[in-house]
């Protein structure tokens, strides 16, 4: 008898849980993400670096936007439609500040540690940067 293995699991983000507050709202002039019914979090703050995390309601799209606070005006969102657990669900960064990549709970980050990425968050992962590893040029 052969097994099949085990179906994916949908990734899930556990900070996301919480009531939403004042300080989880993107900041002025930066345009709402994509979609429709997303929910967004102010998951960390580091080394001059806010991360907010957004979701729609049945999961199907995640977005990470990273706002350096002394570059406002060089933010960026990636989004992503993971469906499993067990990969990444975005990669984003600014160029010549940052890369970012956000996972979902139980995640293993082995691999991310040794691009050379510190955790900002039990869900994000960053490195300071000239361009986006993992990204072509």
């Amino acid at each position: 008898m052969l097994l099949s293995p085990p179906a994916p699991t949908p990734p899930h983000i556990s900070a996301l849980d919480r009531e939403a507050t004042p300080a989880d709202a993107l900041p002025e002039g930066i345009p709402p993400l994509p979609g429709e019914g997303h929910t967004t979090r102010l998951l960390a703050t580091a080394d001059g670096i806010r991360y907010f995390v957004g979701q729609t309601r049945d999961a199907t799209s995640t977005c990470l936007t990273v706002i350096p606070e002394d570059r406002p005006t060089q933010w960026t969102t990636g989004c992503g439609q993971a469906t499993d657990s067990r990969q990444e669900l975005v990669r984003t960064g600014v160029s010549g500040v940052v890369a970012a990549v956000l996972i979902p709970d139980n995640y293993d980050p082995s691999r991310l540690l040794a691009e050379g990425f510190s955790r900002v968050h039990e869900n994000i992962y960053s490195v300071s940067t000239n361009r986006i590893p993992g990204s072509a040029g």
